[in-house]
């Protein structure tokens, strides 16, 4: 993987995972707009920022750090509640995207380079025990069943999702 990269170009081609010794997803998201923002809530506020500065550089999302496992595998060791949140976004984007008109030719390939290919090449997994949620939910877009919803990190996923899932049908 490249040392400094766009996040298309971090996740095309490559798996990506949350080792079982990293915490879990742990950003909260603040529904309350009268209460003091999560770190979700400034992860948005920041792009809305960036994009209102009209500013030419690119984004930078902060630095990922990665232990490399095989040519294409590799474990988040620095990164990913930012990485997590990363792809609850551009999941929910697609899926809003998707709502409105079919996906064109290059968002289908974007999609496919930075959450899924096929039905079963993920560019993303988050932790072992919230992985079957991550990818039911996030991933795949199907309806979240609160038996899945046993950790606090799971909970955390969701309502992140449909915090960025409002977002943009707003």
């Amino acid at each position: 993987m490249e040392a400094s990269t766009t996040v298309k170009k971090m996740l095309a081609g490559n798996h990506i995972f949350v080792p079982t010794y990293q915490r879990a997803y742990s950003w909260d998201t603040e529904i309350d707009k009268s209460k003091p923002f999560k770190q979700v809530n400034t992860f948005l506020s920041d792009l809305e920022d960036y994009q209102r500065s009209n500013t030419k550089s690119k984004y930078y999302f902060g630095h990922f750090l990665f232990e490399k496992k095989t040519e294409s595998k590799f474990g988040v060791i620095d990164g990913q509640q930012r990485l997590t949140t990363i792809v609850i976004f551009l999941s929910a984007l697609f899926q809003r995207i998707k709502s409105l008109r079919d996906l064109t030719e290059e968002e289908i390939i974007t999609k496919e380079d930075m959450i899924v290919r096929g039905s079963s090449t993920y560019r993303f997994i988050t932790v072992d025990y919230d992985e079957q949620l991550f990818i039911d939910c996030i991933i795949n877009q199907e309806k979240t069943n609160n038996y899945l919803l046993e950790t606090e990190s799971a909970k955390r996923i969701v309502k992140a999702s449909e915090f960025f899932t409002s977002y943009f049908s707003d």
